[in-house]
């Protein structure tokens, strides 16, 4: 499996400009509690991110058929295994709810748009 530092690089950019712009609001008004909450959803969601990323990355060379189930099958097992953890976080852990799932939807949306944007630099560059 070839490592591709750049996507990689631009994600840990990415995080760092979030946790950059996000830092005195959050350390100014939040609790301990929400800020551990921002944190499992920033962690949780980058997991789901570099999960993805070696789907694309086992399945690149194989068939359309077999990239597709990759993807779009790992997408769905990815995304129940957030909602596990999710409710493990919430049920057993009693993280601050609003925060963990605030935090997981902003990073969420911003790793699908890496994500989608990696899928697009790797097909155009099979053409």
């Amino acid at each position: 499996m070839k490592i591709d530092w750049s996507f990689l690089r631009l994600v840990i950019f990415c995080f760092a400009c979030a946790a950059l712009l996000t830092y005195y609001p959050i350390s100014e008004f939040a609790t301990s509690e929400i800020i551990h909450g921002i944190i499992a959803g920033g962690v949780m969601s980058f997991i789901n991110l570099l999960l993805g990323y070696v789907a694309i990355e086992i399945s690149y060379e194989r068939s359309h058929t077999t990239f597709l189930k990759f993807v779009l099958g790992g997408m769905v097992l990815r995304l129940m295994f957030m909602w596990g953890t999710l409710l493990v976080l919430i049920g057993f852990y009693h993280f601050h709810s609003a925060s963990l799932m605030l935090s997981l939807l902003f990073f969420y949306i911003m790793n699908l748009v890496l994500e989608i944007f990696y899928l697009q630099k790797r097909v155009s560059s099979k053409k």
